[in-house]
């Protein structure tokens, strides 16, 4: 366990936050079919490489709900290139 490594902590309007969040209700419509039926291939032995993956798949299956699903994959892509280049040994204990 132990803390997390990114603490976010905003003070917020609940009623604005309530706004901008609205369409995660319409959303789920399409999300939960789609994170029930995610797999991962075989290949997809560690977290980065299932991350990328899962990307990949948000990108192909879930662009039609919103152009949000577009910039939450590449951004997906993002945090792992950040993840590995800030946590060198990891790729180091993968072979790279």
């Amino acid at each position: 366990m132990g803390l997390p490594y990114i603490w976010h902590s905003k003070a917020r309007n609940p009623f604005v936050n309530l706004k901008n969040k609205y369409k995660g209700i319409y959303w789920q419509e399409e999300l939960i079919p789609f994170f029930q039926g995610a797999t991962l291939p075989k290949e997809c032995t560690m977290v980065q490489s299932c991350y990328k993956e899962l990307s990949k798949q948000v990108k192909a299956k879930l662009e039609k709900v919103d152009d949000y699903f577009n910039k939450l994959a590449d951004a997906m892509l993002t945090w792992i290139e950040a993840w590995d280049e800030l946590n060198p040994y990891t790729q180091l204990a993968n072979g790279k």
